[in-house]
């Protein structure tokens, strides 16, 4: 949708009527202007944590410089310690220079440029030290320095134009709505109109006729109803409300509607102190705001997680290919129709995503709401070797692959199908705290179901069971309880009689 120019004064009033809207306060005009203008945005998908990224930087640096200096000892025996001298200056270069901060606008030649020059001092350091201690090791020196340099800035090329592709792409920056159309909402949008740190979809406000339908360049998107309800809520990664620090009953109301919302919502108050030409939204939201809900996920978890997730899952999957071969000739035997079920669930952020099981169950044609009939005691959807496998959980094997994808983990709570009911009633209305699960990436197994809350829910009691366990698992989750989890799947499954699966 193309900017307007009406709204460029930092400082003018935020609750003007804007041209966009002009005759369109009130009745069907406007709700079809707002309408167009929420299916027009097109969020960047498939965002990259920057700070995870340049973790992971750093980790793939020392692995290459640890390989290097082995190949050195092996080389030049006793006579390697000079390449410990490049890589040290080097690597302390690169940390002064700030070359492993991940910005999400930061040109490729500005990376290899700050790589070539820290690698330069090393190999200056490096060979200098040499040439006053021991000048015979100067070609050594020299060899050793060169080749270091040479695969560094290989990778480091390579680094470069992916942080570039994925910054054009804007997946380097979070994807940010603002609720509240005021005059700080501006000034934040004004602020980062300079370095895109983060990407700002638009702005909901609840007060229709103050709303202008361009903020400083940022669309009005409407109310907070049409926020909870947007099809691109799942690509959402925070929400920042801006409101005065007088608005006492405006801030409850506003944190009522979006508290059962996914994403971590932050609340912005004072901005006394604040110099839009000095400091960008990101930095803002990260330092003075108020996280109400929501636990930012530490770099070193997120990277600990995926490498749990595909080293013990490649594991797994190499050892069940030839059960899962065996179920698949099986299952088609027993009855007709394919070996894999294919279904929408919840994952991340409430994003759709397709979980793979092996079918279990005879066709049956879905319900007109969208809804999920849930698996009854001695229901006659279940084929005989349905119920065998949906016993032992071995139709959820081929979710391995989900894993290795990265739509999954091992361990978290498990995926709910969009629109599953607990009764007549939809589960996500049953307990406020359900969008809390889908902080994390939905897992193979969970907390639940080794605590004894498995299969399908049955009541209100048992859904605000189920979620208790889920959230207790995010706010405890850790490499030592998924791997007490893991350990205890298998006793928890094999004596579960009760449950209906």
């Amino acid at each position: 949708m193309n900017k307007r120019h009406y709204e460029t004064r930092p400082i003018s009033p935020a609750n003007d009527v804007s041209p966009g809207f002009a005759g369109l306060e009130n009745g069907r005009g406007r709700a079809a202007t707002l309408d167009m203008m929420r299916e027009s945005i097109n969020p960047p998908a498939n965002r990259i944590d920057r700070a995870t990224l340049s973790r992971a930087l750093q980790l793939v640096d020392f692995g290459i410089m640890g390989s290097l200096t082995v190949a050195a000892f092996l080389s030049f025996g006793a006579d390697f310690w000079p390449i410990l001298v490049f890589l040290g200056v080097s690597l302390c270069s690169f940390r002064l220079s700030e070359h492993y901060v991940v910005r999400a606008r930061k040109p490729a030649w500005r990376h290899i440029a700050t790589g070539m020059i820290g690698l330069g001092l090393g190999g200056m350091a490096s060979i200098l030290l040499v040439r006053l201690s021991d000048p015979s090791l100067t070609l050594a020196a020299a060899q050793q320095a060169s080749v270091s340099a040479a695969a560094l800035l290989i990778v480091h090329t390579i680094y470069a134009f992916f942080m570039e592709y994925w910054a054009r792409n804007g997946r380097l920056a979070a994807n940010v709505v603002i609720v509240g159309a005021t005059a700080n909402a501006r000034r934040l949008i004004d602020a980062n109109s300079r370095s895109k740190a983060v990407n700002i979809l638009g702005v909901f406000d609840d007060r229709r006729t103050r709303s202008p339908s361009i903020l400083a360049g940022a669309p009005y998107l409407g109310t907070l109803q049409d926020l909870t309800s947007w099809p691109h809520l799942h690509e959402v990664d925070r929400i920042i409300v801006t409101v005065t620090p007088h608005a006492v009953d405006r801030v409850k109301s506003l944190l009522a509607g979006l508290s059962g919302l996914a994403q971590p919502v932050c609340l912005l108050l004072d901005f006394e102190h604040f110099n839009p030409k000095k400091q960008t939204l990101e930095e803002i939201a990260n330092a003075p705001a108020a996280r109400l809900s929501g636990n930012s996920a530490t770099p070193g978890w997120i990277i600990t997680k995926r490498l749990e997730d595909l080293v013990i899952g490649s594991v797994l999957f190499v050892a069940a290919l030839p059960v899962m071969a065996l179920l698949a000739v099986l299952i088609r035997l027993d009855s007709p129709g394919p070996a894999l079920f294919r279904q929408k669930r919840e994952g991340f952020n409430g994003r759709l995503i397709e979980v793979l099981k092996f079918r279990s169950m005879r066709d049956e044609p879905a319900a007109k709401d969208g809804s999920v009939r849930q698996v009854e005691r001695d229901d006659p959807r279940v084929t005989r070797i349905g119920r065998f496998i949906r016993s032992t959980s071995l139709d959820e094997l081929p979710q391995l692959w989900n894993v290795l994808k990265g739509e999954m983990s091992l361990v978290g709570p498990r995926p709910h199908a969009p629109g599953m009911k607990t009764g007549a009633a939809l589960t996500s209305s049953l307990v406020g705290e359900y969008a809390h699960r889908h902080r994390v990436k939905p897992g193979l197994t969970g907390w639940a179901q080794v605590s004894g809350s498995r299969g399908p829910l049955h009541s209100p009691e048992a859904a605000r069971e189920r979620i208790r366990y889920d959230v207790e698992y995010i706010s405890k989750a850790s490499l030592w309880f998924d791997l007490w989890i893991m350990l205890k799947t298998g006793p928890a499954l094999l004596g579960d009689k009760i449950n209906v699966r």
